[in-house]
């Protein structure tokens, strides 16, 4: 995939997209900042053992009360009453159903990486934000052709190049004018606890969308996201005197696990019993990589850990995630976007090599799948952006003493962007070239291929 990236960090930029190439499996981890391994060249991390659905459903088997859950130590136990660990050793294995389950994994209630209020700054915008900026990036965006990511065209391509970016390239006064912060209102602010953030210019300003916002969790697990959103929304009521289901009708989060699916229904009927809310989250036992939904369904799609954890199955990880990026892509609605949590940060070769590997191809995937629709002027023309919140890192030791940086986990927000008719066939269209990549001798040979996906480093 030739790669082009418009960053606030040419330099780094560079230097990432020509490292050496890593191991193509990715690995989960249950630590939000895992230490990295000394860069360009890394280590092959040992794969978890929560690829398959069979793990999961044993997980959350573990969580539910009287379940008396196996082990392998000696010094490990479980109070099938409490459902809690009682084991000094962190490293006792227990089992369950034949799966082997770590002390975290039979504790209820771990969120992975972030949880909502970590991603509330991020998530919002997206749902509450102003469409006029949005068809100003989308301007933007067109007219910076030298920043964006080409697609592969020989799946046995495997070149790379990467254009120079020039200094100053107005990143900075762009997340300013998304991000406004005034000093003096967050002094004011620190006073009421609601508003340690300065969240609340946010809350003043919104408006109701024409249409209600639709919104899907994809992997939601026992600490799901579209929970908190719910209730985040409705609490907002009582500051904006606007409903909450005028500005969002349905957050669906779905797992493939039906013992959390059944759980978290239970939990919730608990808990908004004789409740007034008319806005809550539904939960629906489905596979990611064939969801029933129609195209251009949701306005927001969120996934967190989920394509982390089905990389870890060697065989068929990586082709799973592809599909579920393409699937997420398709019911993403035009002008929506996904939003995705992983562990694999961009800013090391590790990180970047998956975004190309899996979401870049999944992207490709969606976009071929409808290729024939394109043909005939049955669907409407649209790219992709991507905004990469990948964190400055920090230096720390490595295994031989030395100051590597370390990164923690990234979230990538994946923007759906509607394109002008007049810029279509500019965007859509390319020579034909033949099975050794060599364009046609006649230039009016043209084939139907994604635009490129533009892609930018934020902090």
């Amino acid at each position: 995939c030739h790669c082009a990236v418009h960053s606030a960090f040419p330099d780094k930029s560079a230097v990432i997209l020509n490292e050496e190439k890593s191991n193509n499996s990715g690995s989960g981890s249950d630590a939000a900042n895992a230490k990295s391994s000394k860069r360009p060249r890394e280590e092959e991390q040992t794969a978890p053992k929560y690829g398959t659905k069979e793990y999961w459903e044993a997980r959350y088997k573990s969580h539910l009360p009287n379940v008396e859950v196996g082990t392998n130590n000696a010094n490990a136990g479980k109070d099938s009453n409490s459902n809690e660990a009682t084991t000094k050793n962190d490293d006792a294995t227990y089992v369950l159903d034949g799966i082997e389950l770590s002390k975290d994994a039979i504790s209820p209630g771990h969120a992975w990486y972030f949880t909502y209020q970590d991603l509330r700054p991020l998530i919002l915008p997206l749902l509450l934000g102003n469409e006029e900026s949005e068809a100003e990036e989308l301007e933007s965006d067109c007219d910076d052709s030298d920043s964006w990511v080409e697609e592969e065209v020989d799946e046995g391509e495997t070149e790379r190049g990467v254009e120079d970016e020039e200094e100053g390239d107005g990143e900075e006064d762009e997340v300013a004018e998304e991000h406004p912060q005034d000093d003096e209102e967050c002094a004011d602010d620190a006073e009421d606890d609601r508003h340690d953030s300065c969240e609340m210019p946010i809350v003043e300003v919104i408006t109701p969308p024409d249409k209600p916002k639709k919104v899907l969790e994809v992997g939601c697990g026992d600490v799901a996201l579209g929970v908190d959103l719910a209730a985040d929304l409705v609490k907002m009521q009582e500051d904006t005197d606007i409903g909450a289901e005028l500005l969002v009708d349905e957050i669906s989060c779905i797992d493939y696990s039906d013992i959390v699916v059944k759980t978290l229904i239970e939990k919730q009927k608990k808990e908004h019993n004789g409740s007034s809310s008319t806005l809550q989250a539904s939960f629906h036992s489905l596979d990611a990589r064939s969801l029933h939904y129609t195209p251009n369904t949701f306005d927001l799609v969120l996934e967190k850990g989920t394509l982390d954890a089905m990389l870890s199955d060697k065989n068929e990880g990586k082709q799973n995630c592809i599909q579920i990026v393409k699937e997420m892509a398709r019911v993403t609605n035009i002008e929506g976007s996904i939003l995705i949590v992983s562990h694999l940060n961009a800013n090391e070769s590790k990180g970047m090599k998956w975004l190309e590997d899996v979401v870049f191809s999944g992207l490709k995937a969606e976009f071929r799948e409808r290729r024939e629709a394109i043909k005939k002027q049955q669907t409407q023309f649209y790219s992709w952006s991507i905004h990469i919140h990948g964190g400055e890192g920090q230096l720390i030791k490595d295994e031989d003493d030395e100051e590597v940086m370390s990164y923690g986990p990234a979230v990538y927000i994946i923007k759906k962007k509607s394109v002008p008719a007049d810029r279509a066939q500019e965007l859509f269209s390319s020579k034909k070239k033949d099975a050794k990549n060599v364009e046609s001798e006649n230039g009016d040979e043209t084939e139907l291929t994604l635009p490129p996906v533009k892609v930018e480093f934020l902090t």
